[in-house]
């Protein structure tokens, strides 16, 4: 992968925002928690999940790329950096 790719994890129940991520995707993936005061905007794609699905993808048994295709995973930026991400987020994401 040519670049690094951004992508913020938004748990959120209804309006509340309960956790926020961001997984740097590139030649490796590493996630990190990141603060409310991150603008969304600095990253390549925002991902908004309700907190049982953010369980689910911390654990590895909810593939993201499944979720998106579901709907329970919404998105918003840029779609081609997401499908290019989306094959080297597999399995559990850990937090540093």
């Amino acid at each position: 992968m040519a670049s690094e790719i951004t992508i913020l994890f938004v748990a959120a129940k209804g309006k509340s925002v309960l956790e926020r991520w961001v997984a740097r995707v590139g030649d490796t993936v590493t996630h990190e928690s990141v603060g409310a005061d991150a603008p969304d905007d600095s990253f390549d794609v925002v991902l908004t999940l309700t907190p049982d699905d953010a369980a689910a993808v911390h654990a590895g048994t909810l593939d993201v790329s499944v979720g998106f295709m579901r709907g329970t995973i919404k998105m918003a930026g840029d779609f081609g950096a997401l499908l290019r991400a989306l094959p080297k987020l597999r399995g559990p994401l850990q937090i540093a």
